[in-house]
């Protein structure tokens, strides 16, 4: 079987998108209900190759393959050999080495990935990829507004935050484009993206009152300070006044709904208690993170002709 990998949304064909939506909103309902579920991957292994801390992704794929009857096995950079000066492709060539299936791996640095994928003998799929890419992070986010609102079609999605340094913003401005929304940006001056191809078409609003009239659906970005280098946020109050959603401000239109990627700074970028508001779908992001997952590590590992391109040569 040709060799596949998933390390931006870009790898997946239209068809494969919508497979993936489709397949992971059927496995939604039953996610409680384990039994109903089939194991589609008994006997397989799945490598959690993870260079960066995570809660949500690393549980989430570790928990979608468990529930696809495979079993993981977890890589943590913190106490490993690299930590003794081995290099990251020698620890990638000794993991390979040990037969897995799969790789699910996460690095802050851009282009790690790709590297490490024309190296190794198993797919590779991206568990979040420095400020360039999380697929699974944008794949989740639009199934859990596709099983709200049916479809993305027509539908206006503001990103607001810290945009320049999120993969997250990437992943979700692919996906939901391709799928029928407007997106639009929200940011500082010094947190907008630098990329003309990211950024062309996308309209940008300076203040998050303008952003709100316009949307129907908020996705809010927390500030990464640790990938801050050249830029910071000194007035948190300031940052607040123009770009938080505060309770008054999500509750002024009551039809909207907002997204969030995790972790979130309560006080920061959002309001303390808004995780759990009635407007909020934090929290069923979260369960499609698992769905999601599950989708793409079938897929990818027995059928993956049908979610990517293949090159066959």
């Amino acid at each position: 079987m040709p060799l596949a990998h998933l390390l931006t949304t870009k790898d997946l064909t239209d068809q494969g998108l919508q497979a993936l939506l489709k397949e992971s909103n059927t496995i939604v309902p039953h996610l409680g209900h384990r039994h109903d579920l089939t194991y589609t991957l008994p006997g397989r292994n799945i490598a959690l190759v993870f260079f960066e801390p995570s809660t949500r992704t690393r549980l989430s794929f570790e928990t979608a393959a468990h529930r696809l009857g495979a079993s993981t096995a977890l890589f943590q950079q913190a106490g490993s050999s690299i930590e003794k000066g081995e290099t990251l492709l020698d620890t990638i060539q000794t993991i390979d080495a040990m037969k897995f299936d799969a790789l699910v791996i996460r690095h802050g640095l851009d282009g790690t990935q790709a590297q490490i994928a024309s190296t190794v003998s198993v797919p590779v799929i991206s568990a979040g990829e420095g400020t360039k890419a999380h697929p699974t992070q944008g794949l989740l986010d639009a199934s859990t507004l596709v099983e709200h609102y049916g479809t993305l079609e027509g539908m206006k999605l503001v990103i607001v935050g810290d945009v320049r340094h999120s993969r997250v913003a990437r992943s979700q401005v692919d996906v939901c484009t391709r799928l029928g929304a407007e997106v639009a940006i929200c940011a500082p001056s010094e947190l907008l993206p630098q990329e003309h191809d990211f950024t062309h078409g996308l309209q940008t609003f300076h203040h998050v009152d303008e952003a709100l009239e316009w949307c129907s659906v908020v996705s809010v970005l927390r500030l990464q300070r640790e990938r801050f280098t050249d830029v910071d946020i000194h007035d948190l109050d300031a940052y607040r006044q123009r770009f938080s959603l505060t309770r008054e401000r999500l509750e002024r239109y009551p039809e909207m709904r907002m997204i969030h990627p995790g972790p979130v700074n309560p006080g920061v970028e959002i309001d303390h208690g808004l995780i759990q508001h009635p407007q909020s779908l934090i929290h069923r992001q979260v369960t499609h993170g698992v769905a999601m997952r599950m989708a793409v590590i079938s897929r990818l590992l027995t059928q993956p002709s049908s979610i990517v391109s293949i090159n066959k040569s």
